[in-house]
């Protein structure tokens, strides 16, 4: 997490009274990158961070020990006893991992306050099923996102947060276009490419958390689909070397560091440990989701944002979790 040091006072925007109140959040994607980043923004700013992300020998201690590197550093004190951090092995591949991840969170924290998903791949592969039968990237992107904020829903909705818990999702909210061909082929197993897997991860994403936002249950709980902007990480890791060449030296020329990236990325959490959000619905409607820009501004949802293809990719995604034994039945109850 060192480079989340860089530049982490130029960007503290939070008061005594944020940094003195228990706070918990999850990070999905936790061990690399953008997740990395805001895992140690939040954990400076007095999150207790249960980071998430794939395990390997050593891993765990190592998170922790950075985490915990990332609150002294901000509070230049010892730590305090009621932030304590901790790393859950998970591979978001799998639905059946994620449902056993979440279900020992939601076990081990009745109370969450934040939960950020950052976990992806980039890759110019075709379809390329998981051992559960479902696209590599889809997977990542959209149903493993959709499951882990189902799933911990008991938890996010008994936060005391002031203006009510976080759910982000960080891809591509107000960049991507619609993927047009949700009701035809839904999983994109007929007619699979590049762009067609990118604008549906992000299209789904509107429509179901946009849907999920506008539960009654739900409706204390600021539902958020960003887009990080151009980030120098290690993304674009799996690309052939012809094309990650000349993606690291962009990322290099123009790309923003983690550290700022995630500057912006926790500010509605921050506001929400304060006071109430900042950031403005599409067409200003008073329920659903959030649309938010690389820089922490609103953004806009796409034009076939309709009820039609939020019940659509609604009922497939249902169908895609139920085979992992998620139910979104469970996301309806009090």
């Amino acid at each position: 997490f060192a480079d989340c040091f860089v530049s982490l006072s130029n960007y503290r925007t939070t008061t005594n009274e944020i940094m003195n109140t228990p706070k918990r959040a999850v990070v999905v994607g936790a061990t690399n990158g953008i997740g990395k980043a805001i895992s140690c923004r939040l954990a400076a700013d007095g999150f207790s961070v249960v980071a998430v992300g794939r395990n390997k020998e050593g891993r765990a201690d190592e998170i922790v020990k950075n985490l915990t590197e990332c609150s002294l550093a901000a509070k230049q004190s010892e730590q305090d006893a009621t932030t304590q951090h901790e790393f859950r092995p998970c591979d978001a591949f799998s639905l059946a991992q994620v449902k056993e991840c979440a279900a020992g969170i939601v076990r081990d924290h009745s109370k969450i306050d934040a939960l950020v998903m950052t976990q992806g791949m980039a890759t110019i592969q075709g379809f390329t099923p998981t051992s559960e039968g479902n696209d590599e990237k889809l997977t990542l992107h959209f149903w493993s996102r959709a499951a882990f904020a189902a799933l911990l829903l008991p938890s996010l909705r008994a936060s005391s947060m002031p203006g009510g818990p976080v759910v982000m999702t960080i891809l591509s909210g107000g960049v991507h276009s619609p993927y047009t061909k949700y009701k035809e082929d839904p999983e994109l197993r007929k007619k699979y490419s590049v762009k067609n897997a990118a604008d549906g991860a992000g299209f789904y994403s509107d429509l179901f958390f946009d849907k999920l936002a506008k539960q009654p249950s739900n409706q204390g709980i600021n539902f958020i689909h960003s887009a990080p902007g151009f980030v120098a990480t290690n993304w674009g890791t799996e690309m052939p070397f012809y094309l990650k060449a000349p993606v690291r030296f962009m990322q290099k020329l123009g790309g923003k560091s983690p550290s700022k990236c995630a500057s912006f990325m926790v500010e509605p959490i921050l506001q929400c440990a304060s006071g109430d959000i900042g950031l403005v619905r599409p067409s200003s409607t008073a329920q659903g989701l959030f649309i938010m820009n690389e820089d922490a501004t609103s953004g806009k949802l796409t034009k076939l944002h309709t009820e039609e293809a939020i019940e659509s990719v609604w009922d497939t995604a249902g169908k895609v979790l139920g085979k992992a034994g998620v139910s979104l039945d469970d996301t309806c109850n009090n």
